[in-house]
Parts: structure tokens; sequence; C-alpha cells
């Protein structure tokens, strides 16, 4: 195994907790050097693939390895975006949220800090605004592009209600804005967005996405889409080499199309089908991809195939600001393929179970958005 981190393997679905406090950083840990060594596993940490050779079938790595391989999996990620906008690099404190290493400096310079900057409407920037203003150490200041958070999944309802639960826990929002230019004030650092408003603030945090480590294959000509794109089964166009997790755009069994998908447990679900065929099954993938998380005290859970990844799709819902719930369902050919909810997630198992079993949804699909209705 080669990894690039210097760190055996830890939950990144538990760096949202550890950032609000609610969980030990030791706690974050799965394995253990020792765990990999028991199991027969030689790991190269801080190192990385920078060729891959298909005719030779070797690995080649920044420390000048070759490493031979009968299959190989390409599990490779990506990194988060640089920060886009113009004169970021005046600034010393910049900070992106991918890794332990990442969330262990947030939190030091948050603690420290009369405010936190975060830019960007994604996962990414309400795991920020979300975790940092918990903390109640900062004030944060979450500014987005769009006009909230979510916006290619939510809709105008839905993003009110994550601004009204934001707001009672302390954020500030700034919607379909974003920063003009940097500079200093008051020995702190000032952003002034496009619409006029000035924010001073100490550390800035953000999320506008990942760009994919596909080179050591893209010179091998494997066939790309942003990251590698795969069959059902996972594997690559390259003889014996697959890709699993947020670098495989694989070709999804329920929407009928390529898809690609960057949650903790799409990633585990792939490479478990990925093992089995790097060792001479022949399994097709199908799972449904789920995510939950806290969402400023409430709840926020994700289900499935949303328009953000596969655009076009009928949707119903139902929402209450007064009982702080909203719920949206994703419709393809009549069949269940997701699902959003902001709230307790009542149902939520058993709407994962009618999009498993990939049959036509004949009665009203109003009638899904009750919880009452989904009993068996």
């Amino acid at each position: 195994m080669v990894a690039a981190e210097p760190h055996p393997l830890y939950n990144r679905v538990a760096l949202p907790r550890y950032l609000r406090g609610q969980v030990r950083r030791e706690k974050v840990f799965m394995r253990t050097k020792e765990d990999y060594e028991a199991k027969g596993i030689e790991v190269h940490f801080e190192t990385w693939a920078t060729e891959v050779d298909p005719s030779a079938k070797v690995v080649r790595t920044n420390r000048s390895q070759e490493l031979s391989y009968d299959a190989l999996l390409v599990a490779t990620g990506g990194k988060p975006k640089p920060a886009p906008w113009t004169g970021i690099e005046e600034l010393r404190q910049v900070y992106g949220f991918q890794t332990i290493d990442d969330t262990d400096v947030i939190i030091e310079r948050s603690d420290e800090s009369e405010r936190v900057l975060v830019m960007g409407g994604s996962f990414i920037g309400y795991e920020l605004a979300e975790g940092v203003s918990y903390r109640k150490k900062a004030q944060v200041t979450w500014i987005m592009r769009g006009p909230w958070f979510l916006r290619y999944v939510l809709d105008a309802e839905g993003g009110q209600l994550c601004r009204q639960l934001g707001e009672a826990q302390g954020v500030e929002f700034i919607c379909s804005d974003e920063v003009a230019r940097f500079s200093r004030c008051n020995g702190r650092f000032q952003a002034e967005t496009q619409n006029g408003r000035k924010v001073e603030f100490d550390v800035l945090t953000y999320g506008v996405g990942l760009d994919y480590y596909v080179e050591p294959v893209a010179g091998a000509g494997a066939e790309l889409d942003k990251g590698i794109k795969t069959d059902a089964k996972l594997k690559t166009s390259l003889p014996d080499v697959y890709a699993a997790g947020d670098i495989a755009v694989f070709f999804d069994l329920m929407v009928q199309r390529h898809n690609q998908m960057g949650t903790w447990d799409n990633a585990e679900a792939h490479g478990k089908v990925a093992a089995h065929n790097m060792a001479g099954a022949e399994e097709d993938f199908f799972d449904v991809p789920t995510y939950t998380t806290t969402m400023f005290g409430s709840t926020l859970a994700v289900m499935g195939v949303t328009p953000d990844v596969q655009p076009g799709l009928d949707s119903v819902r139902s929402y209450s600001f007064e009982e702080k719930f909203f719920r949206k369902l994703f419709f393809k050919d009549d069949h269940l393929v997701g699902g959003i909810m902001i709230g307790p997630p009542k149902g939520r198992k058993k709407l994962i179970e009618i999009m498993r079993a990939r049959q036509p949804i004949t009665r009203p699909h109003e009638e899904l958005l009750d919880p009452a209705n989904l009993k068996d």
C-alpha cells in the first residue's frame, strides 16, 4: 500500500465531530501501524505514485521505487483546489479542510481568533461553519456565491431552514456574493465583497472542491472524466487496474450512467467490490451512498443520487420552518434514487431499502415524504 499521508487509517467522517470538540483526537484513528503488520500489509507512508506502467505492471513512486503488481487499485482521491480568490496570497492563515492535520491547525488557529471567515457553499464550507461556530470561541461569517447552501440540491426553502438554524447558532451568512479583494485593516485581514460588504477576520477556511490525482494513470492512457472512468465492476480501461472512492467515475447501475461520489461509505463499498474483483470475482457495484451529519443542532441526511451529480431528476418535498424540518426526494423514471432531509431522519432506512430494491414507484410520490407511510 502506497499512502501519501504520514498517518495510519483514520475516519475522515469523524473530522467534523473532532472539529466541534465532540470526539478526542485519538478516537478518530481506526488502525495502527501494528495492525497493518499483523495482517501482512506493507505500507509506504508519505509516498505517492508518480507513474503507472501497465505493460511492465509497475508503479513508480516519488521515492524512486518500482513496485510490481498483478492487480492495482487506484484510490488516490484528490487535494482541495487552491483558493481561487485574487489577493489570497497576501493572507497568512488560509486553510482547506480535508485531513486530520488540517483539522488540528484549524482548531488551534480558530480558538485563538476573534473571527473566522468561511468561504464556499459546499458540504466542506458547511462543516467548517458549523464546526467552528459550535466551539463558541470565534465569530463565524460564511460567504457563498450561491443563494443558499447546497444550491443544486436544496431549494430556497431548504436553504432558508439551513440559514435559520445557522443564525440561531451565531453564524453570519452572506449569500449570492463573493469576495472581490482582500486587504489589511486594523492589524487584521479584511474581505470586501462584490456587493460592497466588508468583513474583518483573522483566519480564512474554505471548500471549493477537489483536484483529482489522476496523473499516475493519465500518462498510461487511462480513460479520464475528471476522475478515472470505470465500468460497473470498477475496472478502468487499463488491464488489471481498478479505481475506487472519490477518484472513480463508475458506471452507476442506479441511474444507468457514469457517476462520481465523494462519501465515505461509497468509498468503503467500492473498496470491497474492487478487492473481490482484483482477486478474481466478477461483481458489479451497486449501493446507495449515504451521508449523515449534524446541522447546527439538528440533523442533515443525504441518500443516493442528487441533482448536483444527476441533473434533471423529478422531485417532491415537504417542509416546516416552525417544526424545523425539510424533506426532498428525487426520482428517475419513477424510481426513487435519492433524498435529502433536515431534521429528524425518520424513515431514512426504509427509503434506502426502496432505493436498493430498484422497483418503480406506482403510488403517488408524495406519499413517501410521510414516515408513517413507510412502515412495513
